[in-house]
This record gives C-alpha cells, sequence and structure tokens, in this order.
C-alpha cells in the first residue's frame, strides 16, 4: 500500500496537515510543503490516550487512531524528533538541540528548549517524572515538562534509549552503556559485556530486553545481571517491544525478529528493506516505523502488512 495523495485540513494551530497511510512513499505520491522531505525518517512511535504518535526527521510529528493512517501535526520548529512518552495526561517529544515538544491531545503541540543543545534520545515516564536521555550522557528530568533539571549520569557515551518499568528507569547507550535507577536522578553503570553500540531497550513479560548494532540482544529480570541472546542476524537493531505473547525486535534493512522467550528469534518479512526505527504494541496491533516514511503493521508479529 502507497500513501495517499489526501491533504486534510485538521484543526490544529490552523495550518495544514498530511495524511499518511501506512506503506513506503515515493517523491510524487505526496508533498511536505516548504522545508520538508518528500519521505521523512520515522524514528519513533507510540500509543497512549487513544492515540498512536510518531515522531521523526525535519520536526515530523504524526498521530493515528488506529495505526495505520497517521495525520502530520503542525509544529514550528527545529530539526529531527527522535523519542516520545506519555505521562500524566501529556505527551513528550523531544530531539535534536535540546528541543522538548508537549502536548495534551497529539494534535496540538508545543515546543521549549531544554537546559542543553545536545540531541535527545529516549523518553520515558515513571514514578511521577517526565525523563530524557541523549548525547555526551545527558538526562534530563521534569515533573511537569515545563521545567527541567539536568541530572548526573555518571557517563560521557551517548544514551540512546530508555524505559521505566519494575520500578526503575533502565538506559541503554554507546560502548555497551546500561544505567538504572529507581529516581531518574542517581545512576549506577551495570555490566553488559558489550563493547557495541546499544540502540533500544524494552520490558514485557517480566523481562528487560536491550538490542544494538551487529545484532546484539541482551536480556535481564532485573536490570542488573544481562545475558546475551543470538539474533541471528548481523545488522543493527534499534527497538523492541513486547505483546501477543512474543518479543519483536526491529532494525536496519527491514530486519524483523519474533520471539516466544527472547532467547530463539526468527526473522520475520515486513515487506520492506528500509531501516525499521521505532516500535510499539497496542490495541492488539504492533506498529513499526522507520526510514522514508515507512509504517508496518502486524497483529502478532510474524505477519506484516
Amino acid at each position: 500500500m502507497r500513501y495517499s495523495k489526501r491533504f486534510p485540513f485538521v484543526a490544529s494551530l490552523g495550518l495544514l496537515a498530511v495524511a499518511l497511510v501506512a506503506g513506503d512513499c515515493s517523491d510524487d505520491d505526496w508533498g511536505w510543503g516548504d522545508g520538508f522531505v518528500d519521505d521523512p525518517h520515522l524514528l519513533a512511535v507510540a500509543f497512549a490516550d487513544s492515540a498512536y504518535v510518531a515522531v521523526g526527521q525535519d520536526y515530523t510529528i504524526a498521530n493515528s487512531a488506529d495505526g495505520e493512517t497517521f495525520t502530520r501535526q503542525s509544529v514550528d520548529c527545529c530539526g529531527s524528533v527522535r523519542a516520545l512518552t506519555f505521562g500524566n495526561a501529556k505527551w513528550v517529544a523531544a530531539g535534536d538541540q535540546g528541543i522538548v515538544y508537549t502536548s495534551t491531545d497529539s494534535a496540538n503541540w508545543f515546543f521549549q528548549f531544554l537546559p542543553t543543545s545536545r540531541d535527545m534520545r529516549g523518553a520515558a515516564y515513571g514514578t511521577g517524572l517526565y525523563l530524557l536521555v541523549g548525547d555526551d550522557g545527558r538526562i534530563l528530568t521534569s515533573a511537569n515538562a515545563g521545567a527541567w533539571a539536568e541530572e548526573t549520569s555518571g557517563t560521557s557515551v551517548d544514551l540512546n534509549g530508555v524505559v521505566f518499568a519494575e520500578g526503575l528507569f533502565v538506559a541503554v547507550g554507546d560502548d555497551g552503556a546500561i544505567l538504572t535507577s529507581p529516581d531518574g536522578e542517581v545512576w549506577t553503570a551495570r555490566t553488559s559485556g558489550l563493547v557495541d553500540d546499544l540502540r533500544g531497550i524494552g520490558w514485557g513479560n517480566d523481562l528487560f530486553v536491550a538490542v544494538g548494532n551487529a545484532g546484539r540482544i541482551l536480556t535481564s529480570p532485573d536490570a542488573i545481571t544481562w545475558t546475551p541472546s543470538s539474533s541471528g542476524v548481523s545488522d543493527s537493531l534499534a527497538e523492541v517491544a513486547f505483546g501477543a505473547g512474543v518479543y519483536v525486535v526491529v532494525g536496519d534493512f527491514g530486519t524483523a525478529l519474533s520471539s516466544p522467550d527472547a532467547i530463539t528469534f526468527t526473522p520475520r518479512d515486513p515487506q520492506t528493506n528500509k531501516h525499521l526505527e521505532g516500535i510499539t504494541f497496542a490495541s492488539g496491533q504492533f506498529v513499526v516505523v522507520g526510514r522514508n516514511a515507512v509504517i508496518r503493521n502486524s497483529t502478532d508479529g510474524i505477519s506484516w502488512f
């Protein structure tokens, strides 16, 4: 399925939004308008408050009721958006140059500058805190998504992802970095046994799963002791989600893997060879986003459309 040429008007800051439909995009299918590329890379996706939200290149933020048709929302600024989370009735998205975006309805977004100019690459919500991680070990927290404090991570490597589960924030990053914190303020480095960069972290069925470059997959029941799993691939892995009784991992060159136990993984065909960057599971389906505005869906993590 290709992108639709529909250009619906929506009530979003009085500007035009553009519709996306699950599939690949070519230059003549639709346009973003001045200042946008025709097929922006989508870098993350999440579900909350009855809406899917995808974010990406050139300050792309788009929402969807069904995870298949996405409508781009008007955002005034700036760079790529790489991470998002939801908590306490508010969406928070962040990305390049220390810019953060907030919304209470996934349609109207407002931006502000963080007390850092570093790129933010991961976001989570827990213990009443919004938490962002990014380049050079930056970690920022906020109780209201308005006033942000910079925390001491104890590392200078880029942090690429973070999750909150089992009462812990768990962040992963370059050179196999894994950090944990119960409160977002005091962080402890954990031993991953890897030197490869870790790009994503997820939790499901009482297990943390971290994924990264060179097909690396690590699992842990407590985020302290980590065990490697064999992915069977050497391509870089970007993100992981759990749902429908399976873990699904996505990555470069259309890599999609599924496993019932996060130990043995089976390759699947997501009907694309584009790099896949983000995944979520909600409302009975996996939704995957990636380069060149790719969107893919699956109810079981095995068959994709």
